[in-house]
């Protein structure tokens, strides 16, 4: 097992990975409908979305990954019959992760959204919005843990 971190330090987040995490892989996903399911990851600190889109390309997804929330939605208009998932950042600059659900869910309802957050006042303030998503995670999180919760999500669909 690789023990991969991802770790906030004063705003600057820092990746701790091993060198088989960037080479891609092609085998099938376990427990998923599709060979290499689409994940859609919205986040605007380009460390983490990088970290996360290689992380789970090195797991056998296919990852669309959105910097700014609206390229995001843009992206999920084109691909919402094919994304699995969405990962998506509660707190952004643009538009909060409340506002880019309410918009992804006139797209389409059925996506299942994990939440990240990097602060944990943020499960407060979007109460409403966590009885709406699949989970959530905060940053800073261990990548197994996501790889598993992206797991049971797309394997549940």
């Amino acid at each position: 097992m690789t023990t991969i971190i991802l770790a906030g330090l004063g705003g600057v987040f820092v990746a701790i990975l091993c060198m088989a995490l960037f080479k891609s892989t092609k085998r099938p996903v376990p427990g998923s409908k599709h060979t290499r399911p689409a994940i859609l990851v919205i986040d605007d600190n380009t460390s983490v979305l990088n970290m996360v889109r290689l992380a789970l390309e090195s797991e056998g997804y296919t990852v669309h990954a959105a910097f700014h929330p609206q390229e995001g939605i843009e992206l999920f208009k084109q691909h919402s019959e094919s994304i699995s998932l969405v990962l998506l950042d509660f707190r952004m600059p643009e538009m909060n992760g409340d506002r880019v659900f309410d918009c992804l869910q006139k797209i389409n309802a059925d996506v299942p959204v994990l939440l990240m957050t990097g602060f944990y006042e943020d499960t407060k303030e979007a109460t409403q919005l966590l009885q709406d998503v699949r989970g959530y995670l905060i940053k800073p999180f261990h990548l197994g843990n996501l790889i598993g919760k992206v797991r049971e999500v797309v394997s549940a669909e």
